[in-house]
């Protein structure tokens, strides 16, 4: 948020701004920390707060209020750099999804397949592949697709090294095992290695064909390319012939 000061005697604006912000600063870095019982830090008196001189009216503009005040919370301090943490975080995360997708629009495309992105994503879908005959006309053969970019997703099971990504949605797991397509499962790893997996059918036998819960799937992804989604496109038709 920029600062402005304006003198609550004349109303002049503060035109040496510059000059107001670090005589705060320096003051703000002088200023000792004293938490009361409210997590309010105290401020000096009155007369020691930090002010400059209007141009209009030559009364003192101060350079630190009571809102000031509440914003030197140590508790709203620290809530303002978890959100702005959080804000970072989900802003990288959006855009290594966005890289993704546009990773596997290029992909299929080069596989002369056809992809599209969806708007259910929070339900656990978010794109699909269509696949293509011999004389290149949509044949309504589809894969679903789940992506996820980066490393947290997935960890090393120590027992056996087993890759494991954990299911935090179980409503994913049934709506996957509920689609009439295969649903692949699209892992992005921060050295941009894509696999992929199927996970409709794979679901259905861990959980006995949801019989069972399942919180987390044994990834066992082969590599994402041309080659791999026309393996795919070959098996579909084949299964639909």
């Amino acid at each position: 948020m920029r600062r402005h000061y304006v003198c609550p005697e004349c109303g002049t604006p503060v035109g040496k701004r510059e000059v107001a912000i670090k005589r705060l600063n320096d003051w703000l870095r002088g200023r000792p920390p004293q938490p009361e019982a409210t997590g309010i830090f105290k401020l000096r008196k009155k007369e020691e707060r930090p002010s400059i001189i209007c141009v209009g009216c030559e009364q003192r503009v101060a350079l630190w209020d009571e809102m000031d005040q509440s914003f030197a919370s140590a508790e709203i301090q620290q809530r303002v750099r978890d959100m702005q943490e959080e804000s970072a975080i989900e802003l990288s995360n959006q855009s290594k999804e966005r890289a993704l997708v546009g990773e596997v629009i290029s992909t299929v495309a080069l596989a002369d397949q056809i992809s599209r992105e969806l708007n259910v994503s929070d339900q656990g879908i978010d794109m699909e592949i269509e696949f293509n005959d011999d004389a290149h006309e949509a044949t309504g053969a589809k894969l679903y697709l789940q992506l996820k970019s980066g490393d947290s997703y997935t960890r090393k099971r120590r027992k056996d090294g087993a890759e494991i990504f954990t299911l935090k949605k179980q409503r994913h797991a049934e709506y996957w095992m509920a689609q009439a397509f295969p649903v692949l499962l699209v892992i992005r790893n921060s050295e941009g290695e894509v696999r992929w997996m199927e996970v409709r059918d794979w679901l259905k036998r861990a959980s006995d064909k949801g019989k069972k819960p399942v919180k987390q799937i044994v990834f066992e992804g082969e590599r994402f390319d041309v080659m791999s989604v026309r393996r795919w496109r070959d098996k579909l038709l084949l299964w639909n012939s």
